[in-house]
């Protein structure tokens, strides 16, 4: 059986899609979220680590919408600032949607009885599974192969093991 895609066909789509969805704002989401479940204390409760986790992910979102908001007032935009705001919380919107992820595990886990340090854990895998999966797709649409793909690959998932490691040296 021959097809007309080229190799990879399903890697690239996936990569592609996630290129059009803002991959930095994404990453950012998914580093914050992971940095606010690492610096968590697994003797908080679990109501007040997700509602805190979920205004985290929240604030950083609304404050880079923000910033965006204003930097394209302070680059000539002259449209109103509600209006300008309205379209950085669209463009933005990645931000949240990288976090949530690590979010939503970490709460079902909570729902479902484990304990805080334990859905942590769970939450900062997820941040560190995601990472790895940013940074190869980032290769393979930048067209990078062989050992390059898993530098970069490592490297990002790095990044996700840094805050596992944080979390450990703090609690």
């Amino acid at each position: 059986m021959t097809t007309d895609r080229p190799p990879h066909g399903f890697r690239m789509r996936v990569a592609r899609r996630l290129a059009g969805l803002h991959p930095a704002g994404m990453i950012h989401g998914a580093l914050v979220m992971g940095a606010t479940l690492a610096l968590m204390s697994e003797k908080t409760r679990a109501e007040v680590s997700v509602i805190g986790a979920a205004g985290v992910l929240t604030i950083y979102w609304l404050s880079h919408a923000y910033t965006h908001a204003l930097g394209r007032g302070i680059d000539g935009d002259q449209v109103h600032l509600a209006a300008r705001l309205v379209g950085s919380i669209r463009h933005e919107w990645p931000v949240f949607l990288g976090g949530l992820p690590a979010l939503v595990v970490f709460a079902t886990m909570l729902a479902f009885g484990s304990q805080v340090a334990t859905a942590m854990a769970a939450g900062l895998w997820v941040t560190v599974v995601l990472m790895a999966v940013s940074g190869y797709l980032a290769a393979h649409q930048a067209g990078v192969s062989g050992w390059r793909t898993g530098a970069e690959t490592a490297f990002a998932a790095l990044l996700g093991l840094f805050m596992l490691g944080l979390n450990t040296l703090l609690h």
